[in-house]
């Protein structure tokens, strides 16, 4: 199975290697280097993604020195593996929006990125690498690409302390994969497996879930395992997953907001917040992101029509993948024979069927609009939109 976000990775990491090949390479005419290796001041054009060599004419370049991007209208910027030290402040308060940190760099200074709102995305190759104190404080939700072969128990607590919360996650680079020539996974796919740290994608694929209620030979034992391994939906309680209770709209405004969410790393933004119910952050977010219209409102507390759903979840499907999947738009709405022009959310309903989510409750692709969705047909839903791969082609007519 493709998952799109390990997809996504995939091609964010070709892209970084050609932006990298394509990058403004800092120059003697465009700095100031000292006799100690110390980078003193950088006179050149900022590009959208800057290269610092590991040497500069045959000089050795050590040290960035304290605030030398202070406030600088920065992008994407990598050092070359022999730089040994990010001073304090050195990028405080620029605009810098990834930064890829070698093993040969043993320190990060204090304040070194700190309010770096831009910050999204870094890359660290090495657990032994000392971050000061609030090197990482004000920057947002971080996505941290590591080896496979470092401590990662280690560097969260580093990256945790200097960040002064938890708003990252890891995103584990595998430094020694080789393709078995015979096993193949229960998707049928090659199995891959690191030299290095003993990773096997065949134990990845076997999905392993809390519900003692979802059998594994069941239609939705995979599409609630993918579900809940995206952490969009979880279970009534730790080990009960209720497949076939009804979905309040609460709680598909809920999931609505978190598929949106992880599109776009927002999820401390709704997390954080507080409202007079439970689900008041979500439907907020939904309406702030346009996810619901102003003119639409919903009576939360009550069980989710099948056409409501469809409203939701079609919006937070907004076409990022349609490159990967392209939607069959010679479905007509005539091919879904309980739903027409009058029928409430009918668009967004095609909308499901076109991009391959939906497909109807029978062989007519009845889709049910007016009946309460089950939480097996959400997880469903939920896994089509997130893994690509799963979505179903329909035949026009």
């Amino acid at each position: 199975m493709k998952k799109v976000v390990s997809f996504i990775l995939f091609v964010c990491l070709i892209c970084s290697f050609s932006l990298q090949s394509f990058a403004q390479v800092m120059t003697a005419e465009d700095c100031a280097l000292d006799s100690e290796g110390n980078l003193v001041a950088y006179l050149g054009e900022y590009e959208d993604v800057l290269t610092i060599p590991f040497q500069i004419n045959d000089r050795p370049v050590k040290t960035l020195i304290t605030q030398l991007f202070y406030g600088k209208p920065l992008g994407s910027v990598y050092l070359e593996n022999g730089i040994e030290k990010i001073e304090d402040g050195c990028f405080w308060n620029s605009t810098i929006d990834y930064i890829d940190i070698p093993a040969s760099v043993t320190t990060v200074g204090e304040d070194a990125f700190r309010d770096c709102k831009n910050l999204t995305s870094m890359a660290i190759a090495s657990d032994e690498t000392k971050f000061g104190k609030d090197a990482l404080n004000g920057t947002g939700y971080l996505h941290i690409a590591v080896p496979c072969s470092e401590d990662l128990i280690t560097l969260h607590d580093a990256i945790a302390e200097a960040k002064g919360d938890e708003n990252f996650t890891f995103d584990v680079m595998h430094i020694a994969l080789v393709e078995s020539m015979e096993e193949k996974d229960h998707y049928g796919n090659p199995v891959y497996y690191c030299e290095e740290c003993g990773y096997s994608s065949k134990e990845e694929s076997e999905h392993s879930i809390p519900f003692t209620d979802v059998s594994a030979d069941s239609w939705y034992f995979e599409y609630v395992a993918i579900a809940y391994d995206f952490g969009i939906i979880k279970g009534k309680s730790q080990n009960i997953f209720d497949p076939n209770a009804n979905m309040t709209l609460a709680e598909a405004a809920k999931i609505a907001a978190s598929i949106e969410a992880s599109h776009k790393d927002d999820a401390p933004q709704f997390l954080e917040k507080k409202g007079e119910t439970w689900y008041q952050p979500y439907v907020d977010y939904c309406y702030e992101t346009g996810l619901i219209e102003p003119q639409v409102s919903f009576d939360w507390s009550k069980p989710a029509t099948r056409a409501e759903m469809a409203y939701l979840f079609s919006r937070a499907d907004d076409g990022l993948y349609d490159w990967v999947y392209e939607p069959n738009y010679d479905v007509p709405l005539s091919d879904i024979p309980d739903v027409d022009e009058r029928t409430p959310f009918a668009h967004e309903i095609l909308s499901l069927y076109r991009r391959g989510i939906a497909r109807g409750s029978n062989e007519y692709y009845a889709y049910y609009p007016d009946a309460n969705v089950k939480r097996s047909e959400v997880a469903a839903l939920i896994a089509r939109i997130l893994c690509y791969d799963l979505r179903i082609d329909l035949p026009k007519g």
